[in-house]
């Protein structure tokens, strides 16, 4: 049972904080164990301690000391987008469609 500091408080109490908006929707749950996602997926402080511990593992061991450096190492590369049509495509690496001959039994 919940020990209370004076016996007349009340047992539940509300705490509000202003959220980031990149946090809006997320809450806790009722009993306070898990916190819960806007698409109501629920994970423990363990769980949740659990992966920041292994993300930083992973940054260790690649040799990096924070997650925005490896993000910069994604960015420095250039990415090149070729648009071809499916047609020509399939035309340069298939040739082209032949038609089926029909062939009639005598």
């Amino acid at each position: 049972m919940q020990r209370r500091l004076k016996p007349d408080t009340p047992a539940i109490i509300e705490i509000r904080t202003d959220v980031p908006p990149s946090w809006a929707g997320w809450s806790f749950s009722a009993n306070g164990r898990h916190l819960v996602s806007p698409d109501r997926d629920r994970i423990t402080p363990e769980r949740l301690a659990g992966l920041l511990w292994r993300n930083s593992m992973e940054l260790r061991r690649a040799g990096l000391r924070s997650r925005r450096e490896a993000e910069k190492l994604v960015r420095r590369g250039t990415v090149k987008v070729v648009i071809v049509d499916l047609a020509d495509w399939h035309l340069r690496h298939f040739g082209k469609r032949l038609a089926r001959e029909r062939y009639s039994i005598s």
